[in-house]
């Protein structure tokens, strides 16, 4: 799944590709791909791109008359931008043609098919942002603003981080990775850290999603991707290779389908996980 560097990466691409085109035309290809606002998405019919932002894991396509189309990429979906004249794939679940020649296109590859688009005229109303947390780029995620946010929780630290209330674009990749940069276990539960510790997780956050921002932006430069770029990444997908800081085989974890990877020595991960 996408998480918030792929995302965000993508936001400047297509922000650099799409402003100020105009829809020509367009087709829903997948019932229930809508999930709110026409299902045929009919008012977007000659309106222009003004701005791509990106929320969380949501990427936002700002319109002429404050039309706002919200695109989840879910867990297998992702984007097409190319000329119009390229056949249509059967994965092509939805489909922007505009007026300077080429499409804007949802692929969704095999089952399920589970990407999920809104629009909204009232970008305050829209359902699917209304419970996410602050941005970690963003001026609101403060040190005293995450500590509140963590107080009374008693939770492993790794699902406060996947947890989109707390703090908003983070998934299975980066709460590893994160959680690395912070010599934490991801076993740890929050209530048993200290202040120090939490600085440190808090200061780790948008350091290391800024650090592979530039990293998957060196890789693509102005292209799109329809695979995670995770080379990079220190722990996340390299169970049994050595660690790259101390040489420790990368453990593994498989709980309820979803991976943990981590470094048994610098994550510190013989300290106690509870109380």
């Amino acid at each position: 799944m996408p998480e918030l560097p792929d995302l965000e990466v993508i936001r400047e691409n297509l922000a650099a590709r799409l402003l100020g085109r105009a829809v020509l035309s367009l087709k829903v290809r997948r019932p229930g791909l809508v999930q709110a606002g026409p299902s045929d998405l009919f008012p977007l019919l000659g309106k222009t791109v003004r701005e791509v932002s990106r929320r969380g894991k949501h990427l936002v396509f700002h319109f002429d008359e404050n039309l706002f189309l919200i695109v989840h990429l879910m867990r297998f979906g992702w984007l097409w931008h190319g000329p119009s004249r390229y056949e249509v794939t059967k994965a092509t679940t939805l489909s922007l043609s505009f007026d300077d020649g080429t499409d804007l296109r949802l692929i969704e590859p095999g089952t399920p098919q589970i990407a999920a688009v809104w629009l909204y005229s009232d970008l305050s109303q829209a359902e699917p942002l209304k419970k996410l947390g602050p941005e970690p780029f963003s001026p609101e995620f403060t040190l005293e603003n995450f500590s509140q946010a963590l107080r009374g929780k008693r939770r492993q630290v790794k699902k406060i981080l996947l947890d989109q209330a707390i703090v908003a674009g983070i998934g299975n990749a980066y709460a590893d990775e994160i959680l690395f940069w912070a010599k934490l276990s991801p076993f740890r539960y929050i209530h048993t850290m200290t202040e120090e510790e939490i600085e440190r997780l808090w200061r780790a956050i948008p350091e290391t999603l800024r650090w592979a921002v530039a990293e998957i932006k060196a890789r693509v430069g102005g292209d799109l991707f329809d695979k995670e770029i995770r080379d990079f990444l220190y722990v996340h997908g390299r169970a049994g290779a050595p660690c790259r800081v101390c040489g420790t085989p990368i453990g593994e974890v498989l709980f309820e389908g979803q991976r943990t990877n981590f470094c048994p020595h610098c994550q510190n991960v013989g300290q106690p996980v509870s109380k």
